[in-house]
């Protein structure tokens, strides 16, 4: 859509403030479910990292996303990839067909190169609800599988990604809540984002108590595997007319990282991940 380019630069520069902190120089980075890359300050990411990959299952996304960079291309690669590894599919077609549970659950693959940063880009939520929903399955179908798998999904695809940066950090871009016609919170956008200026463990206490997504909690899943969460930051994400989200950015550091410190950048290799043949992200 041409108008988002624009309509999302609020979000880039907030995402760019978290960025500039923690993105050292030269640095390796990945950015997972990256798609057209539109929420992404992306010329900037490129000329303070050394080397970018791009992950995303749509090719066709993440080819545009490299048109919109006019100059040193190569220090910007894409990745066509599922970072479920084919869990997600497995959940879905068990939903599909009725199961209570996946019956050929796939192997975890091994961690991709080890990374200084890797950001998740408001992937969580679309690891499974938009399969489901694109299925035609009733709201309740939809309820349970979010339930029973929704979080260790997210557990699963957090666990790589911090072994995917194992002396390095990772930050978590989440959309945590949403506000449209139909879809109200019990306070608005705005009073999480005051609060977040000078409390942001407030702010995260207050957008818990209204109407988050099921299953996708990153932040959770990065305690669990005993990450030490550095910073939380928050903003607005003005998705489309009267359609608006709150960004929750968490940088954590895996356990490994927190006791070894930092690394000097690694050159780029490949990530090692599979195909999909079950494309979505489509909001970005």
């Amino acid at each position: 859509m041409w108008w988002r380019t624009a309509r999302w630069r609020p979000a880039r520069t907030a995402l760019w403030r978290l960025l500039d902190r923690h993105v050292a120089s030269e640095s390796l980075v990945a950015v997972i479910g990256a798609g057209n890359a539109h929420d992404l300050p992306l010329r900037r990411l490129r000329r303070r990292a050394g080397h970018v990959d791009l992950v995303d299952l749509d090719e066709a996304a993440l080819r545009r996303a490299q048109r919109r960079l006019l100059a040193r291309r190569r220090a910007v690669r894409s990745i066509v990839g599922d970072v479920t590894f084919g869990r997600a599919d497995a959940i879905s077609r068990a939903a599909l067909s009725g199961h209570a549970a996946p019956r050929d659950w796939p192997t975890a693959r091994a961690p991709a190169p080890g990374y200084d940063v890797v950001v998740a880009d408001l992937l969580f939520t679309q690891l499974l609800y938009p399969a489901l929903t694109d299925a035609g399955l009733p709201a309740s179908t939809i309820g349970d599988t979010l339930q029973r798998h929704g979080q260790p999904l997210t557990d699963d695809v957090v666990a790589w990604l911090h072994a995917s940066a194992p002396d390095g950090l990772v930050i978590h871009v989440h959309d945590l809540l949403g506000w449209w016609p139909g879809h109200p919170q019990p306070f608005s956008l705005d009073d999480v984002l005051a609060l977040a200026e000078h409390d942001p463990v407030a702010a995260l206490e207050l957008a818990q108590q209204g109407n988050v997504p099921s299953g996708c909690d990153p932040r959770a899943a990065s305690l669990a595997l005993g990450a030490d969460l550095i910073e939380t930051a928050f903003w607005r994400w003005p998705f489309a007319p009267r359609i608006d989200y709150l960004v929750c950015a968490t940088v954590a550091r895996s356990q490994a990282g927190a006791h070894r410190g930092s690394r000097e950048p690694r050159s780029p290799d490949s990530a090692g991940l599979p195909s999909s043949s079950h494309a979505i992200w489509a909001r970005k």
